[in-house]
């Protein structure tokens, strides 16, 4: 396999967790010669980029002036010489033969411009934290906890993409979501380009649960997923849908408030109002990055809706 691969890790502040991702990724069942390590670095003040330095110092570093989110990854793109780019958090750890199962699983058809893999909680390895994603209409969306089986989904959680798709994208994750629902948005920017993203079960990570995002309250969490969510929605999806779903979208909002009220999660409430505000009080950046995404149209929105689905939302409450 001649392919390399070039590893994205975003860092902020990640210095007891570096040590675990960097010795997995050592220790893949993958040409040492084929795969590039860069870690984008947030303007860590716990020591991240000393430790690397000293410890691994085939690691390329690559210094973000502030904690800019997860868009601290696009630094990377100038240095990155990989066929595939494989962006990941601190909070992994990789399987030996993760990226040999990743090549396989994108190269198995043309049309795959990206692939997600399996993810299983670092702690309890019989629990399947992903086994794919679903996105609705409404724009809420998920991770499948179901069978592993191998299929398309309409967004990676974990991006391994084809890292000629960048000339395109330009960007990896929009800098002003700063965390949520950028990967999402990434993903139907892919679809967009006319490329299918495929699910992998058996290329594997492990996840440490929400180690990189625990000090981000809950408030600011529902915040944040809301309105990049409702972002994207006006970002991607064409005038006419946008026309037709959008009662539906920001009714499912409303939707969402009432079982917040009912569940008595009233923190929930005031998030969600003020990322409608705040799309409502932005038309004019939202048309702005609007008119640059839909410069990678190539299909029209219904290859997009054919891997959206309902049933998960409502199945699951996941909203």
């Amino acid at each position: 396999m001649n392919k390399t691969v070039s590893i994205v890790i975003l860092n902020y502040n990640g210095k007891q967790l570096l040590k675990g991702l960097l010795n997995s990724i050592k220790n893949l069942d993958f040409q040492k010669r084929n795969l590039q390590v860069i870690v984008a670095d947030n303007n860590s003040g716990d020591g991240s980029r000393e430790f690397v330095r000293k410890n691994y110092p085939n690691v390329k570093i690559v210094e973000n002036a502030g904690n800019i989110g997860s868009s601290g990854v696009n630094s990377a793109i100038p240095f990155v010489k990989g066929d595939y780019v494989f962006v990941l958090n601190n909070d992994l750890e990789l399987e030996k033969e993760c990226l040999c199962r990743l090549i396989e699983g994108i190269e198995s058809d043309k049309i795959y411009g990206a692939c997600a893999p399996r993810v299983i909680n670092f702690f309890d390895r019989k629990r399947n934290e992903s086994s794919g994603t679903w996105l609705s209409r409404s724009f809420y969306n998920g991770y499948k906890t179901g069978k592993n089986e191998k299929g398309e989904i309409p967004f990676v959680g974990l991006v391994f993409f084809r890292a000629s798709l960048l000339k395109d994208l330009k960007y990896i994750f929009d800098p002003d979501y700063f965390l949520y629902g950028e990967d999402v948005d990434l993903g139907l920017r892919i679809g967009l380009l006319g490329r299918r993203i495929v699910y992998a079960p058996k290329a594997v990570v492990y996840h440490m649960h929400a180690a990189t995002t625990k000090s981000i309250g809950m408030g600011k969490r529902n915040y944040l997923r809301e309105r990049n969510l409702l972002m994207t929605f006006f970002k991607v999806c064409s005038a006419g849908n946008i026309v037709l779903l959008t009662p539906y979208v920001f009714g499912m909002r409303f939707f969402a408030m009432l079982k917040d009220l009912a569940a008595l999660q009233l923190g929930n409430i005031p998030a969600r109002l003020k990322a409608m505000l705040w799309i409502f009080t932005h038309t004019g950046l939202i048309a702005k990055k609007r008119k640059e995404t839909q410069k990678l149209r190539k299909v029209q929105d219904k290859f997009l809706f054919k891997v959206f689905s309902e049933k998960e939302m409502f199945g699951l409450g996941k909203i």
